[in-house]
């Protein structure tokens, strides 16, 4: 980092009292694995727009006790309704609360009395509010801090867990997948679709982060053996400090992926007006995530990218990358774009453009980008077959750390038999990143997802929808593999 990124990011520093991280996976799993939740604030209302916490986790098939806590039902859904949390017989690993801000703090001063260590708070308008609102939230924080329990929120939908069948989420999920992927966000939103596709495996909606925050949930994730990357979604932080004492652990065991939104002076005011937390310079996040190792993502769409590839593929072990293609036109713009990601063009081996050359007509000359079309229309064999063996004597070069591959797919949608030709070639070359584009992209853009759920049903999970996508993605496996030797 440059002296003058180093004095920015000294200049945002806020330091506040750390909190007891001695064992944060008791800390945080209960918000993710309860054996048991209250719904204070729970209601009777069912059907898919009632918004009940409680039927959408019988509709996930949760298993642990759930008690409804409302004073105003004796009954919900055939579970017995107690007037108030203190009156709850039974013991409670977390507590979600919902009901009128003036009444939360001392719900949660309940929670102490009772022993629940654990606690969600959904509503808004605290310090993401006015005044009163920040009051009510100190004095949350406060109650907690004396009482020695854990909060998530305010102004959060809470957690998600698809591999315990378990969601505080009020608005059902319809897709709840056992993805290998820890997200921790400051937006209920990231419990839906990101990007193109649903990648949210296990997910903490931190909310104001009023006590449980970014550092605490990302150290969980990067202990919990079923997460392999790490998404954050960032709009603000409060505690600088130990944020950067997490994330440099972090990195070295498991690719963090980053959206940070708020980087401009209008985005940043209203990301502060909706969660009250402190945004920074975007050139301060710059700085940071190039320190500790943190890979970027500009869009929605890019998350979706990256989350997919640092799940499915491996890490570029250098920057040579061959392109292969079905255009000439489509080789130059990758041209363009490995310029624009600093990665190089590999020269391919003699041995390789000597089998090469055997598979083209006497005019054509093998070089990288390496345009297969000339290839496919004068082949002996059956498609499918010389494009196996194009794409695995590129793949195979020592020259070649990665390839993208712009072919493969035409007007019938959809070619089984290619796909499986590269899922035995990933499996042939473990160590080299395949970025491909089915080329349907621009053809079946109202179809992409469709097909792309049918390829990931055939054990082709990572494809990308055009040729730049696909290289700024190998460059961020080549750069997180940079990070991870500079580490060493």
């Amino acid at each position: 980092m440059d002296k003058k990124s180093e004095r920015i990011l000294s200049e945002e520093n806020r330091l506040i009292e750390f909190k007891d991280q001695s064992s944060i996976i008791d800390q945080i799993r209960p918000f993710l694995e309860p054996a048991s939740i209250a719904v204070v604030g729970a209601h009777a209302n069912t059907g898919e727009q009632a918004f009940n916490v409680i039927e959408h986790l019988m509709w996930l098939g949760y298993t642990g006790n759930v008690i409804p806590v409302n004073p105003e039902y004796e009954e919900i859904l055939g579970r017995k309704c107690y007037p108030s949390i203190s009156e709850v017989p039974d013991k409670v690993d977390l507590a979600l609360l919902q009901g009128p801000r003036s009444t939360i703090p001392g719900v949660v001063q309940q929670c102490v009395q009772k022993g629940i260590k654990s606690v969600v708070i959904a509503g808004a308008g605290f310090a993401d509010a006015d005044d009163e609102g920040r009051r009510l939230q100190n004095e949350i924080v406060n109650i907690a801090r004396r009482g020695g329990i854990r909060v998530l929120g305010p102004n959060t939908i809470g957690s998600a867990n698809p591999f315990f069948n378990f969601s505080t989420s009020f608005a059902r999920q319809t897709e709840m997948k056992k993805w290998p992927v820890g997200v921790v966000c400051q937006s209920g939103m990231f419990f839906g679709t990101i990007g193109r596709l649903n990648l949210l495996g296990k997910g903490v909606d931190l909310g104001n982060s009023c006590d449980v925050d970014i550092s605490d949930v990302m150290e969980y994730f990067v202990l919990d053996p079923d997460v392999k990357v790490v998404v954050l979604h960032i709009e603000g932080v409060i505690d600088c400090n130990r944020l950067k004492q997490i994330a440099g652990k972090a990195c070295r065991k498991k690719p963090v992926i980053v959206l940070k939104t708020g980087r401009t002076a209008e985005s940043g005011k209203a990301a502060k007006t909706h969660t009250g937390s402190l945004v920074g310079r975007d050139e301060v996040w710059d700085a940071f995530f190039r320190q500790y190792g943190m890979t970027r993502a500009e869009t929605f769409d890019d998350l979706s990218d990256l989350v997919n590839a640092f799940c499915y593929l491996p890490l570029m072990s250098g920057r040579r990358v061959g392109i292969v293609t079905a255009s000439g036109g489509i080789g130059i713009a990758c041209l363009d774009a490995c310029k624009k990601y600093n990665l190089e063009v590999a020269e391919l081996g003699v041995h390789t453009k000597r089998k090469l050359n055997a598979m083209s007509p006497s005019w054509f000359e093998i070089a990288n980008p390496l345009d297969i079309w000339p290839m496919m229309l004068t082949t002996k064999q059956p498609y499918g077959e010389t494009f196996r063996d194009i794409v695995g004597e590129v793949l195979g070069d020592p020259g070649v750390d990665g390839i993208v591959l712009f072919a493969g797919a035409w007007f019938d949608r959809i070619n089984p038999p290619i796909t499986r030709t590269l899922v035995d070639l990933a499996k042939t070359y473990p160590g080299k990143p395949i970025a491909w584009c089915p080329y349907y992209g621009w053809l079946y853009d109202n179809q992409s997802y469709e097909i792309e759920q049918t390829l990931m049903s055939m054990g082709m999970p990572v494809v990308f929808s055009n040729p730049e996508d696909s290289l700024r993605a190998l460059a961020a496996l080549a750069r997180y593999q940079e990070f991870l030797n500079d580490s060493q």
